[in-house]
């Protein structure tokens, strides 16, 4: 069992507010107005549109991908905001035939296959995957996208308003043994019943494979929703409903849950049966910059050095194995890839999650209108 009281050692928010002057003036949203994806910058230079994830996300993108990016090339790229918003959104541009992104950046895993399933994210194209498969893992590159802010879904408890702390997943669903208002993702059903099957006994060795019983996990998951708690839709409300007092513990991201630990000594972290997960660059199907989209990832795959910075500024995981030579060793330690917490997270089973995707999803929705 692992459990640690911590205390932020990185200064985020300072590597956030340095960010944050540039970005203002360069980050700016999609005007939409009928066009397909960025566009070409008066047939000149590609112009790439970057879904994106919010502050301090955002300006992390910015300052250490974006600006040195296209510093090199000369491209115009902007950021707009998405929080778990990727696929409803890709879905509405394709019906109102007005592709407004090229790039979805770090999409969550069940989005990013549920979203490749329905024709909204492209194939990466054979030259772009065999150039990056030199540098990157063999797991970290699909068919539709490389593996990027690699997270693990863990526990959070503030042990200042909490009677006694979960140290893992299962002990998060007991509200008797230790009660409290709770929280946890509301966009993501596959983590949430993913995690109700641990509380039941499934083995996190087995989860990647297991065919989850929804019945046993909408009832695991009824116990923990009565507990009451508001429920996060993006890595900053999470932030916030811990720093506001709203809840007293929950699931969340590992690097916002130790971005809450800056400024909450009391915040106990636990992984133990929690959930690694992947994010991915993608690049959405319809932009008219796709070639120009795929370079991205490309160069973002084959720059250690800014992928380190940008996974050290955030606490995420990246998929390049020689990004880790820039990173401290007590960064390192915060990090899903860390041998001693990858050992205690489960995978999830995205194969199963896109063929019960409508099934798993209805029943989602009703259950959070209960």
């Amino acid at each position: 069992m692992k459990s640690k009281k911590i205390q932020r050692r990185l200064g985020l928010g300072g590597v956030v507010a340095l960010g944050l002057a540039a970005s203002l003036g360069l980050v700016s949203c999609s005007s939409g107005g009928g066009t397909s994806g960025g566009g070409a910058d008066n047939g000149e230079n590609p112009s790439l549109v970057i879904a994106s994830w919010g502050d301090p996300f955002t300006s992390a993108t910015q300052e250490f991908l974006v600006d040195p990016f296209v510093e090199e090339t000369g491209y115009d790229v902007q950021i707009v905001d998405a929080p778990g918003k990727y696929v409803a959104s890709l879905e509405a541009q394709q019906q109102a035939n007005n592709i407004e992104w090229d790039l979805l950046d770090s999409t969550s895993a069940p989005d990013a296959y549920i979203a490749y399933d329905k024709g909204l994210i492209e194939k990466m194209p054979d030259d772009v995957r065999e150039r990056i498969s030199e540098v990157l893992p063999e797991d970290a590159v699909t068919d539709f996208g490389i593996t990027w802010s690699i997270l693990g879904y863990i526990t959070a408890c503030n042990a200042a308003a909490a009677q006694a702390c979960p140290q893992n997943t299962a002990e998060m669903f007991d509200t008797e043994q230790f009660p409290g208002s709770r929280t946890s993702i509301s966009t993501s059903p596959l983590v949430n019943l993913s995690l109700a099957e641990v509380a039941s006994g499934v083995d996190v060795a087995d989860l990647a494979t297991h065919e989850i019983d929804m019945e046993r996990a909408f009832a695991k998951l009824e116990e923990f929703k009565a507990a009451g708690g508001t429920w996060w839709n993006s890595g900053d409300q999470f932030m916030q409903v811990f720093s506001t007092n709203e809840v007293d513990m929950g699931f969340g991201y590992s690097g916002r849950s130790y971005a809450v630990a800056e400024d909450m000594e009391n915040l106990e972290i636990n992984w133990e049966g929690g959930l690694y997960n992947p994010g991915f660059w993608n690049v959405v199907e319809g932009s008219e910059d796709s070639e120009a989209a795929w370079e991205f990832v490309e160069w973002i795959a084959t720059h250690p050095e800014a992928a380190a910075n940008w996974g050290q500024a955030l606490g995420y995981s990246v998929p390049n194995p020689d990004s880790f030579d820039y990173i401290e060793p007590e960064v390192a330690e915060t990090l899903a890839d860390f041998p001693a917490n990858r050992e205690l997270l489960g995978g999830m089973n995205f194969n199963w999650y896109v063929e019960n995707y409508q099934e798993v999803n209805d029943r989602w929705q009703e259950f959070l209108r209960g």
